[in-house]
């Protein structure tokens, strides 16, 4: 992956960390008229990653509702609490970590209650305690497994589904082992499917759902916008439809009961954002965390659905102000089909 910012490039794939002029970034995610009247929100989570070359790409939920992300633009894991418009300044804590690999930043998932990363092109898999300190995950590395790009967390079995060195591999992290789903996928980002059957990548700019059972593919969505990162939404009047986090800086929405070159089977839902990359669920509230160069954004789709798993249910307080949201989208959604 190559990134283009202000007065310079930062090349990946043999990491080059250079100095930089002060970057001038495009202003966060602004959701379009279709998203607004899908009944999608939009807030940021955490501003102020204007390191120069990659801000944050994944985050992960403990099991006492932190948040963990990465920023390799400083070599440092972050922990935060699960609350909107923080700083680098409000992580409750933080810890430096050394690069491993030709590309540094953190593919990382929630599964079972516990987060789970690797560095990308060769990291070792690593589980995260809650301070964001982190130990090899037994076994993967004597086993020859490494980190390539995307990383997910099976809602079903708790396991992770990655794409690393020997393929997209299904792994069981308490065990330490892992079976190869197919061998010749190498994508970026992964997320899968609420049943637990069917992987979402990104792969050659498209998108592709492949069987995590027998690792066949089962279909090719052309959406154009340099896509990467995707979401599936559960529950609620979009449920099915796949939120994709795209390179040139909009997000859209793929609906996959639409027939190819059905116009409205992928649709933008905000632009005006710098540049998308993975996005990870919050498995506290059903959002979506949305990674930007400078920020992480979250999405949220409104009552009676989560987007990437399963979530509790909103605090009474939120209520009222999603039910209206999504009788919104419910309107939208049926003209709309």
């Amino acid at each position: 992956m190559t990134r283009f910012l202000s007065g310079a490039t930062v090349l990946i794939g043999g990491l080059a960390l250079l100095s930089f002029a002060a970057p001038s970034y495009a202003l966060p995610l602004t959701l379009t008229p279709e998203g607004t009247s899908l009944g999608l929100t939009l807030t940021t989570f955490v501003n102020g990653y204007n390191l120069g070359n990659y801000g944050p790409l994944a985050q992960g939920i403990t099991a006492g509702g932190k948040v963990i992300t990465g920023s390799v633009g400083n070599g440092t894991i972050y922990v935060f609490n699960d609350a909107d418009n923080q700083t680098l300044g409000d992580a409750v804590s933080s810890i430096p970590y050394a690069c491993q690999t030709g590309n540094c930043n953190w593919a990382m998932a929630t599964a079972g209650g516990e987060v789970y990363g690797a560095q990308a092109f060769g990291g070792i898999y690593e589980h995260f305690a809650s301070d964001g300190s982190f130990t090899p995950i037994p076994n993967l590395q004597a086993d020859n497994l490494y980190g390539y790009l995307g990383l997910w967390g099976n809602p079903v079995n708790g396991h992770l589904i990655g794409a690393s060195n020997q393929g997209l591999v299904d792994i069981d992290p308490l065990a330490g082992t892992y079976r190869v789903i197919n061998n010749g996928l190498y994508p970026d980002g992964v997320s899968v499917s609420p049943d637990g059957a069917t992987a979402f990548v990104e792969n050659g700019g498209v998108i592709q759902s492949y069987s995590i059972a027998d690792g066949s593919l089962t279909h090719t969505y052309f959406t154009g916008h340099s896509p990467d990162g995707t979401g599936v939404i559960i529950g609620g009047p979009l449920n099915g439809d796949i939120v994709v986090n795209n390179n040139d800086g909009t997000l859209g929405l793929l609906d996959p009961t639409k027939a190819d070159g059905d116009p409205n089977q992928f649709v933008i839902i905000a632009d005006g954002g710098s540049r998308g990359d993975f996005v990870s669920p919050d498995t506290n509230n059903g959002t979506l965390f949305i990674s930007q160069v400078e920020s992480v954004q979250r999405l949220s789709c409104g009552p009676g659905c989560s987007i990437g798993v399963a979530a509790a249910t909103p605090e009474p307080g939120t209520l009222g102000m999603l039910f209206g949201a999504g009788l919104a989208a419910l309107a939208f959604r049926r003209r709309r089909k």
